[in-house]
């Protein structure tokens, strides 16, 4: 296995859990694609399937690996992964989520090689979990490192996982700040493609149906918006849990809402749907480092935040967007008032997050943080 050298082009080998349409997903690829030049080149080890993202990588040319983990904790996946390691002469090995680390960790003990574990999201409600902390400490014999995206995970893996908060780097979750820009000249067409009238106020949410998102609390906000805004319309972007769509599907129904809410399944247009929308939304029972937040900033549009996580963290509560309390729809339905009903208020807030975008999230920052990472890994 070899240790690495500047003479020929590192080998970062990430490894999660699959490369689904996703925000963690999203991120790895970005990695992926930028760290095949200047000195770096990289692979991609998925635990248990490919998905889209992970494809559109192979067709680029990445070697991408499918494992097909089995359920419960698959002993045999260790030196599965050890040996995909020696074969594609690792020099670093970068874990996304706990599961995807926990693997790559144990594949790494007793061999050179570390693995730097980055957290991305957390689940609720939040526990310590005594036979997994003790298998932390163990796992640290083979850890170079871990980083975080947000404070609230820094905090996260310091109180639930007993990480030392000295050892944990933070670098938030990066974005182009002229990559992707919405055209508004596209927008009259998207408007008729949905049904939607020029005059129409667009919400708009993107984002997997997961019921952690808390889309019902989002409909009902809307519900509860109507009479003040009547001609306004709720664009949910996302696929995943269908009986959980279904529900929604059936509340918007039971609210007299089925021409105002529209689940609008997986979509490849999201900048456009962002350059047609007056504000994005997002009404998550906890949040890590939202990447669709950040695009939305980055479209100049304001955001209504559940004030959760690392929310906090990217929308500065009253100069690029509104916080509301979790789960609390009347609170969601007056924040929304508030910005449908102060256009220029909304112009001002959605000015200065495309320039926070810029200033505090480019994504050349976190590369820069990402490069210096792995190559002090090998130098160590």
């Amino acid at each position: 296995m070899s240790t690495g050298t500047m003479e020929r082009p590192l080998h970062i080998v990430q490894v999660v859990h699959t490369l689904e349409v996703g925000g963690t997903e999203r991120v790895v690829q970005t990695l992926v694609r930028h760290f095949n030049s200047d000195g770096f080149r990289t692979s991609v080890c998925c635990l248990d399937g490919l998905g889209e993202y992970g494809r559109q990588l192979q067709q680029e040319g990445v070697t991408v690996n499918v494992l097909g983990r089995r359920p419960g904790i698959d002993v045999a996946l260790v030196p599965r992964l050890r040996r995909l390691y020696q074969e594609l002469s690792a020099d670093v090995v970068h874990a996304h989520q706990y599961t995807p680390y926990f693997y790559a960790a144990a594949a790494c003990l007793m061999t050179p090689l570390k693995v730097w574990f980055t957290e991305h999201g957390r689940h609720q409600p939040e526990r310590l979990r005594l036979k997994r902390a003790v298998c932390n400490q163990l796992l640290r014999a083979a850890t170079a490192g871990y980083t975080a995206v947000s404070e609230f995970t820094r905090e996260s893996l310091t109180a639930f996982e007993r990480i030392p908060r000295s050892r944990i780097r933070l670098i938030y979750n990066g974005i182009d700040p002229d990559g992707d820009s919405p055209s508004q000249a596209a927008v009259p067409t998207l408007r008729s493609e949905l049904g939607l009238a020029p005059h129409t106020k667009v919400i708009l949410s993107v984002g997997r149906m997961d019921r952690i998102k808390d889309f019902a609390t989002l409909v009902r906000a809307v519900g509860q918006l109507t009479p003040h805004v009547p001609d306004v319309a709720l664009l949910v972007a996302g696929d995943g849990d269908r009986a959980y769509l279904a529900e929604l599907r059936a509340l918007a129904a039971d609210l007299g809402m089925n021409g105002r809410v529209r689940f609008l399944g997986s979509r490849s247009d999201v900048s456009g749907l962002l350059a047609l929308c007056d504000v994005f939304t997002l009404t998550s029972l906890t949040e890590a480092a939202s990447m669709t937040i950040l695009e939305a900033m980055r479209a100049g549009r304001p955001v209504v935040a559940t004030d959760v996580g690392g929310n906090r963290e990217l929308v500065a509560a009253g100069a690029t967007g509104l916080l509301v309390p979790a789960g609390d729809s009347r609170a969601v339905a007056g924040a929304l008032r508030h910005l449908l009903t102060h256009p220029d208020e909304a112009a001002r807030m959605g000015q200065a997050g495309r320039q926070d975008v810029a200033a505090r999230f480019s994504l050349e920052r976190a590369f820069a943080d990402y490069r210096r990472l792995y190559r002090d890994t090998v130098n160590r």
